[in-house]
């Protein structure tokens, strides 16, 4: 596939399943995550492989999190909700958590955080280029301090998402995605 091919190939699937990417493509989305632009190569980024055993007992910790979550809101946990929180990884072989490593103030975190973000978009074009499907989400545990912490990450530190890793079910392939942009797009001039 050509780089555009690849990019209008890539497609969100929610449900993912063996196999996962071998060690040596794992080893080529991680490289293509750490070949991102970044101001001054700071690399502000770390990448968290959750696979087998440790994805499981990740797992616990998204429970965990959900449930201090309801505490701190003063709210009624719901055991469904957290067997949900549990259980959320199990939806692909592989999960990659990209965080944005807060590298000091010679460049604003936020860029530093977009930097993080293009290398998760690499390794989503990576993934697909090698015959993967993929699904990059966040919701509350990318925001959860407890969360980031099991992770070993600092407060001044964020998760820039969960990556989904593995193939996709025979009957879940989508068609290519084929934006239409003229709502997106503007030509400026001069008042």
């Amino acid at each position: 596939m050509s780089a555009l091919e690849t990019i209008f190939a890539r497609r969100s699937i929610g449900r993912l399943t063996d196999p996962a990417p071998s060690p040596n493509d794992l080893d080529t989305i991680v490289r293509a995550g750490a070949a991102a632009p970044d101001h001054k190569s700071l690399r502000p980024w770390r990448f968290v492989v959750l696979d087998g055993p440790a994805k499981d007992a990740f797992g616990e910790v998204l429970a965990e999190a959900y449930t201090q979550r309801c505490v701190d809101c003063d709210k009624d946990e719901v055991p469904a909700k957290r067997e949900k929180e549990r259980t959320k990884l199990g939806r692909a072989p592989l999960v990659v958590v990209v965080a944005a490593i807060h590298r000091g103030d010679a460049v604003p975190f936020v860029e530093q955080f977009a930097a993080a973000a293009a290398a998760a978009q690499n390794m989503l074009l990576a993934a697909t280029e090698l015959g993967y499907g993929s699904m990059w989400r966040t919701g509350d545990p990318a925001y959860d301090e407890h969360v980031k912490a099991a992770l070993g990450l600092r407060p001044e530190d964020a998760i820039v998402g969960f990556l989904y890793l593995g193939t996709p079910h025979p009957d879940g392939d989508k068609p290519a995605n084929d934006p239409d942009t003229s709502d997106v797009m503007m030509r400026w001039s001069p008042a």
